[in-house]
């Protein structure tokens, strides 16, 4: 029969081996760094969203009056490269969402907001009305920008449809 010093041994042996175990995988998770380190996965994009877009869109992305809702939109389910030159020039024309009509304008905010914000507003809206999980990359935000540097005027929705 094992003595009560024993088991206690034994006991603080294997628990003192699990936490170790628990710890070292710990240490080994935090080396990899996170998963994403990008401003994207911050709260940057939805502060930005409350600054820029809820007034029309509204928080829960239903939107308001004329303003389009984002809401399960072709427009945010679509190709980001889309949604990234509205949000750098803006928009105008006739869009049709769930079965009704808009024609307001939407202004650019490019002159605003670096690539980086607009990859993580983008994110956001993606994310959070579309329930897509891909990260807009600042990358892309810089390579529209740039392939458009100049541009001054909205894009009309028959060019955003048309394509690249």
């Amino acid at each position: 029969m094992e003595s009560y010093l024993t088991r206690l041994v034994n006991t603080s042996a294997v628990l003192f081996c699990v936490a170790g175990l628990w710890f070292s995988s710990l240490l080994a998770g935090c080396a990899a760094g996170p998963r994403y380190t990008r401003v994207t996965d911050t709260q940057t994009g939805r502060s930005d969203f409350a600054s820029y877009c809820a007034a029309c869109h509204q928080y829960d992305g239903q939107g308001v009056g004329e303003a389009p809702p984002l809401e399960g939109s072709p427009w945010v389910l679509g190709p980001q490269d889309r949604l990234i030159k509205i949000l750098l020039h803006g928009v105008r024309g006739e869009m049709e969402i769930a079965g009704k009509t808009y024609n307001r304008e939407m202004p650019g905010f490019g002159q605003i907001l670096s690539d980086e914000e607009i990859a993580g507003l983008l994110t956001h809206v993606r994310g959070r009305f579309g329930r897509l999980s891909t990260p807009v990359e600042a990358e892309t935000v810089r390579g529209i920008r740039s392939a458009h540097e100049g541009r001054t005027d909205y894009w009309s929705v028959d060019d955003l449809l048309a394509g690249p």
